[in-house]
């Protein structure tokens, strides 16, 4: 909603102030962008103060009849907006001075039932708290369903952001906690907790949320602080990195600097420091990133382990923060890519403490493979150096220990990532690989990671099928569904399947039980090809897994259709001769995750191939259920509605079975 836009500047107005015209003159503006970007009479508004927005639109009677979205971005600092004329909500408390104003500025939703034709929003913004004003980032308008799926997939993305970031600090504080000496993991730690608070008071703002007594000044101070605290625990952990390359004499008055400046955001009111921006990131910022660049490119020209990696990550960080201040100065439209560089820059640091800690272990056993060859070579030596090597060997056993605990509690936050977040599938068996090849020993390393690797595949394939399976039940999943001639369509399927199930020495056959049809006369259905082959797929994989070997899979229809009528219900069936199911199961077994005690609890998958299969069958208007008994096998069975169509209107790809 970019507008022209009515301004009133200085004025708030209401719905009813404009029922008989515009109340006054008004500014043609549009959004986003600052007050001060404004020009009234040749003057550039300023960004304290308050102002009414208006827009009029026109909405078609096909889209009135479905409800709108709103998706409200950051708007500085306190607003209030009618739709219609009608009151719908707001952000903080508009008013005409400091005072009587309240700020609250972070992305909310509103949804609408818009009128056809003329639509009117008018919406209120104060400014006093700070140095930007104004509807300063944009509001998207669309329909409910898009603005909501926009908002959630915006939520997940900050939540996956924190999310990474606070483990990195738990990762941080074990390996700290195991290994006093390893301070760099300490400051690491920090660095990742100041900018998981930073990430979750910025973007969709959960923080405020999960928090509503969390003031808008306070919110705005822990953004600062901790930025600062990123800063200063960043150039320190670079520091502790790389101590032959480290000019600390340069950097102590700027941790001073940056020490006053977080005292000085703790005592004035955010309308005050947030003016300073500029020379903040000027004075500041910028000398502490350009000297942090500066150690890593000695480091790396001196040929130092990592630092050519950790020089990569932080060249892109730096350039985050680039864009990120041109953004909040108003030279571009869009920002919020700090935590993303960081978050990058992060995960170059994860995998060089990962390689640093590996060549410690492998630096221990080839310690340990020396000392056999001196023992081995030198007897008389080793007798009259019994004591000096047993305490080496204690040092060693003690190292060795120490490390293993390291080991251990990395395995157990992998673990709980495994586990917990299912969004970073793609991280986990990117890091899995890593594992496999380099970060433990090369005996254990290929087990180690390929456990690794087969679970996540395994969460992942959970995570799809939860996935589909949810937009089943939404109806978000598009079907194709078009008239396909059924017999040659299931000939097709069963010759494509045959070969996989006589891999498995069990016979798939397709029969046709005195099934006749009119001349010119073929049995259609209306089928989604692509999901109907995913539901046979299902029912053939399960009669395989169920069914021992030399076995047998039937498939066959049985059509039946009222007389003097071409519509009625086409049965499919999928018989096999295993192990059957118990009769008080069958009512269940096509619920989500369920599974029949005993030999069905294990086998493997995810337990969701049934339930997707039901809601793909429902989609196609039809119904899917079983008939066995124990030791009798199972005939799985659906039913959709068919018609008798004419042959000849039903060439290529559907008579060749799709």
């Amino acid at each position: 909603m970019s507008g022209p836009w009515e301004l009133y500047w200085n004025r708030l107005f209401e719905p009813g102030d404009f029922a008989e015209g515009a109340p006054g003159n008004a500014l043609t503006v549009t959004i986003p962008a600052q007050w001060k970007s404004y020009e009234n009479n040749g003057q550039a508004l300023s960004n304290e103060g308050y102002a009414t927005y208006r827009m009029q639109f026109v909405v078609s009677s096909e889209v009135a009849g479905q409800p709108l979205g709103l998706y409200f971005n950051n708007v500085a600092t306190a607003y209030r907006f009618w739709i219609n004329g009608e009151r719908v909500d707001g952000n903080g408390t508009v008013g005409t001075d400091a005072k009587h104003m309240v700020p609250r500025s972070y992305p909310k939703v509103y949804f609408f039932q818009p009128r056809p034709g003329d639509n009117e929003i008018i919406i209120q913004v104060s400014n006093f708290a700070q140095r930007t004003g104004g509807i300063w980032e944009s509001i998207e308008l669309g329909d409910a369903e898009d603005i909501a799926s926009l908002q959630r997939n915006r939520v997940m993305l900050w939540t996956f952001v924190t999310g990474c970031l606070l483990l990195m600090t738990v990762f941080s504080a074990f390996l700290f906690l195991f290994r006093r000496q390893e301070r760099a993991a300490l400051w690491f730690g920090l660095i990742c907790l100041a900018i998981c608070i930073r990430s979750s008071l910025l973007g969709e703002s959960f923080v405020y949320v999960l928090f509503p007594g969390l003031s808008w000044e306070w919110g705005v101070k822990l953004e600062y602080l901790s930025e600062i605290v990123t800063i200063i625990s960043l150039a320190v952990f670079v520091n502790k990195q790389y101590p032959q390359d480290a000019v600390p004499r340069i950097f102590l008055p700027f941790v001073v600097a940056l020490t006053g400046f977080g005292a000085f955001v703790l005592a004035t009111p955010a309308k005050v420091y947030t003016q300073l921006m500029v020379p903040y990131v000027i004075v500041l910022l910028f000398p502490v990133f350009l000297y942090v660049m500066y150690v890593y490119i000695r480091a790396a020209f001196r040929r130092r382990i990592g630092s050519w990696a950790n020089m990569l990550g932080f060249l892109v960080f730096f350039l985050t923060v680039i864009h990120e201040v041109l953004y909040y100065t108003g030279y571009i439209s869009y920002g919020g890519l700090v935590s993303f560089g960081l978050l990058f820059f992060l995960l170059t640091q994860l995998l060089n403490l990962s390689l640093l800690f590996t060549r410690a272990v492998t630096q221990s056993e080839m310690l340990s493979m020396e000392l056999n060859q001196v023992i081995a070579s030198q007897e008389e030596t080793i007798r009259q150096r019994t004591s000096s090597l047993q305490a080496l060997n204690l040092q060693l056993e003690q190292g060795n220990l120490e490390l293993s605990r390291i080991e251990q509690a990395r395995s157990k936050l992998l673990a709980e990532v495994h586990h917990d977040l299912s969004t970073p599938i793609t991280a986990i068996k990117g890091f899995s690989k890593a594992i496999s090849t380099e970060v433990i020993a090369a005996e254990e390393a290929p087990a180690y990671a390929g456990r690794i690797y087969e679970r996540s595949l395994l969460l992942e394939q959970l995570i799809d099928n939860v996935v589909e399976l949810s937009q089943l039940k939404l109806g978000e999943t598009p079907f194709q569904l078009d008239e396909v001639p059924l017999l040659p369509f299931l000939r097709q399927l069963c010759k494509r399947y045959a070969a996989d199930t006589m891999v498995k020495g069990i016979t798939l056959t397709w029969e046709e039980h005195d099934l006749t049809l009119p001349m010119e006369r073929e049995l259609l259905v209306a089928l989604d090809r692509f999901r109907f082959e995913r539901v046979f797929a299902n029912l053939i994989s399960n009669a395989v897994k169920y069914t021992p070997n030399d076995g047998h899979i039937r498939v066959w229809i049985d059509f039946r259709i009222p007389e003097g009528s071409d519509h009625g219900h086409v049965t499919i069936h999928v018989k096999d001769s295993g192990i059957g199911i118990p009769e008080g199961e069958l009512e269940h077994i096509f619920k989500r995750r369920y599974r029949i005690p005993g030999i069905w609890q294990s086998t493997t998958g995810s337990g969701l191939g049934l339930a997707i299969c039901t809601e793909i069958i429902a989609r196609h208007q039809g119904e899917i259920g079983v008939r066995s008994h124990p030791g009798q096998g199972s005939d799985f069975f659906i039913s959709l509605p068919a018609k008798l169509g004419d042959s000849s209107a039903n060439t290529g790809r559907n008579t060749e079975g799709g």
